[in-house]
């Protein structure tokens, strides 16, 4: 807990700029708040409001949030060995706490350590991730109802975003990804239904999964030619 801390001022900020977006785009408060306790994930959020907003079917906003949170596959087989001998419903509150943050601090702990006390461990890293959120958010719909509607407070989704992506943007692989998917997402601002967004993601997947093998394919290679 005491590393995830650092990062929570950030994500509070984000939390608050995700709630005051919720009410803002036609949402009530009792939808919002719904919202933010059942999907907790703020890009998953952020990527449905527009759709939301423009009246797009429940399919593309499905299919919308199912590609942002592609990610939580590889989370899930990263973590695995660690937890797939608990039972289905711990097994499935984990998967629901687990945050990008979190489980980085996560797996950088002691294997050891973890292993003995794997519950505790990931309860740890992501638990004040998810209360950090919640806050941030309920504070942001509880500002949205009495905040007057302005474009002018947008910018701060967009920097609370850019204060946690740049901390992940480290590896060279991460730094490519963001780049392509960054350039596409710009080329298709006014694609219709959200299809810019959507290939967007969808290249940045491919970026990086592309990288991830050439990285590992030259390891290997490198590994041959030193036998």
């Amino acid at each position: 807990m005491r590393l995830v801390g650092p990062s929570l001022p950030g994500l509070i900020s984000w939390g608050v700029v995700s709630g005051i977006a919720l009410v803002k785009s036609g949402l009530t408060v009792t939808q919002a708040l719904g919202m933010t306790w059942v999907v907790f994930s703020g890009t998953a959020q952020l990527a449905a409001l527009p759709l939301i907003a423009s009246g797009a079917s429940y399919l593309m906003i499905a299919f919308t949030i199912a590609l942002t949170n592609l990610r939580f596959l590889v989370y899930s087989a990263s973590i695995s060995r660690d937890l797939r001998r608990l039972r289905s419903p711990l097994r499935a509150l984990l998967g629901y706490l687990t945050t990008d943050n979190g489980l980085a601090i996560y797996q950088m702990s002691d294997p050891a350590n973890r292993r003995r006390q794997r519950v505790a461990f990931i309860m740890g890293c992501n638990t004040p991730v998810w209360v950090g959120w919640q806050i941030g958010s309920m504070v942001g719909i509880g500002l949205a109802t009495v905040l007057p509607g302005s474009d002018e407070l947008s910018y701060l989704g967009l920097l609370a975003v850019l204060a946690i992506v740049v901390q992940m943007t480290q590896t060279r692989i991460a730094f490519w990804t963001v780049a392509v998917a960054g350039v596409i997402a710009v080329i298709g601002t006014n694609w219709s239904m959200g299809l810019g967004m959507i290939a967007a993601i969808t290249a940045g997947i491919v970026v990086a999964l592309g990288l991830e093998r050439w990285a590992r394919e030259r390891l290997m290679s490198s590994g041959r030619g030193m036998q």
